[in-house]
């Protein structure tokens, strides 16, 4: 009876998203109609012009925040600690909000309640902030969103005793929600393959812990039967037995992700699973909101408050949105009500199209992810290229697959991947790969100033622990897994065994 109450709640919760969604998507229609308006009363309230200096963030003044900070993932050299007023916090929660309604407002029939990976553990990221608890969660709200009962100190103790993936499964199977979602697909697919690899013990709690006072607050139709199959099959079962409501999930799909998009489509077919895209969110700003027009999910640059510019790679020109052209990439340049003037993301987007007057934008590098010994100047596009055609040439190589500087002896680069992949073979192609598509990098390995890349093996929890630096404890909502680190091997986290 529970269960049944339980899930026409969630119907009534999940039909009221909608009716937000709808809403929201008329406003942003209308803003749409508004938006060179917008922009102009921004620019002027930024007192920005064609004088004003395009700036790095370092060289930003920002007002005081009252002592919040949300750390950047670290991509960078050394993470950034970004001001986050409350305020701020709001504006990021709605941002997720209207998005994630909107997104909802187009398939109202299914089941609507979502699972967000987040960290479980204490950290300062952005997404800590924006999913921290006043309090206890309310019984609706863990309907609606069961990762929010994660909280609960009941759960805190099984995931000491069990691990967070067992603890996952278990309030997955439980709630049956219909969404997941993951800032970056590294973290759902790292849960899927440890479950896959680590069958026993991941659902060890469920064989443990046959029923659990908690499960009252978001137990859905079936769990009992769920749970019964998971704890007496001796294998990994298929997504669909474990959470059969699920039909979409939503991770960022831009930049480097491709292959941890496509061993998650190993886990969570096409066929019977939707990947709903997630906007482009830095800790320093938001950078687009989606556009839904039908099936199609466009990328638009136009977060509340947010004056956007466009920089052509050779920093010839500071470009409006409307001024794009279709095939080319730029640089985005933001200016904010947070402090920043001119801020060089960094971030490079090639316009796709144009959607009610606006660029369609996808995100596809870091421009200053480089690393250079001795004027080689290796870049992450580089890397990317060099990866991908690896993974053809190679289809043994699964998993994570990354490049990091070594100092140690003569320096040179490490080719990283997972376990049971042939990493020196490997290592010695990437590095022919890379003398053909860059002439320093051939230069420097043919005069000797550059050593041979090198292979390791480790698993993806031993990489984290390795460069992950202060993400080591959060890597969920904090860490990426990128073609190319800047910090060495040796400076980046603990030394491994």
């Amino acid at each position: 009876m529970r269960a049944f109450v339980n899930d026409a709640l969630r119907r009534i919760i999940g039909l009221s998203l909608v009716m937000l969604g709808v809403l929201c998507e008329v406003q942003q229609r209308v803003q749409m109609l508004g938006y060179r308006r917008a922009q102009r009363r921004l620019r002027s309230r930024y007192g920005i012009s064609d004088t004003t200096p395009v700036l790095p963030y370092e060289l930003q003044c920002h007002p005081d925040a009252g002592g919040q900070y949300a750390s950047t993932s670290g991509s960078t050299t050394e993470p950034k600690r970004v001001p986050y007023p409350p305020e701020r916090v709001r504006r990021a929660q709605w941002l997720f909000i209207d998005a994630f309604a909107r997104a909802l407002a187009r398939s109202p029939w299914q089941r609507q309640s979502f699972y967000l990976f987040s960290s479980l553990h204490e950290d300062d990221s952005l997404t800590s902030l924006m999913m921290a608890e006043g309090g206890a969660p309310s019984y609706l709200a863990t309907l609606q969103a069961p990762y929010r009962l994660h909280s609960d100190p009941a759960l805190q103790v099984l995931a000491q005793q069990y691990g967070d993936a067992a603890v996952r499964l278990w309030v997955i199977a439980v709630a049956n929600p219909g969404i997941l979602y993951s800032t970056n697909p590294s973290t759902l697919w790292a849960f899927l393959d440890t479950m896959h690899r680590e069958w026993s013990a991941t659902t060890a709690l469920i064989r443990d812990v046959a029923r659990h006072p908690i499960a009252r607050r978001i137990v859905s139709r079936g769990a009992s039967a769920r749970l019964r199959r998971i704890a007496e099959s001796d294998g990994p079962l298929p997504f669909h037995d474990i959470a059969p409501a699920v039909h979409t999930y939503v991770c960022w799909t831009g930049g480097y992700v491709e292959p941890f998009l496509r061993r998650l489509a190993e886990y969570l077919p096409a066929s019977r699973y939707r990947l709903l895209p997630m906007y482009s969110m830095s800790t320093e700003t938001p950078e687009t909101t989606p556009c839904f027009r039908g099936n199609h999910v466009a990328f638009v640059p136009m977060a509340p408050g947010v004056l956007y510019e466009f920089m052509r790679n050779d920093g010839s020109d500071q470009l409006r949105p409307d001024e794009l052209t279709v095939g080319e990439s730029y640089r985005l340049i933001v200016s904010d009500a947070y402090g920043l003037r001119r801020y060089d993301t960094d971030d490079v987007f090639s316009c796709v199209g144009y959607v009610g007057g606006l660029p369609d934008l996808r995100f596809e590098h870091r421009q200053s992810l480089s690393y250079s010994f001795t004027g080689e100047k290796l870049t992450g596009q580089q890397l990317s290229m060099a990866l991908g055609r690896l993974r053809t040439e190679l289809p043994e190589l699964r998993g994570f697959l990354t490049c990091v500087p070594s100092s140690t002896g003569l320096p040179h680069y490490l080719l990283v991947g997972g376990a049971d992949a042939p990493m020196e073979r490997a290592a010695m192609r990437c590095d022919a790969m890379l003398a053909e598509v860059n002439a320093e990098y051939r230069a420097k390995r043919e005069s000797g100033r550059l050593g041979p890349m090198r292979g390791v093996t480790v698993s993806w929890a031993e990489f984290v622990a390795r460069v992950g630096g202060d993400n080591r404890e959060s890597w969920e909502a904090q860490f990426k897994f990128l073609p190319l680190y800047t910090r060495t091997w040796e400076s980046g986290g603990r030394r491994l065994p």
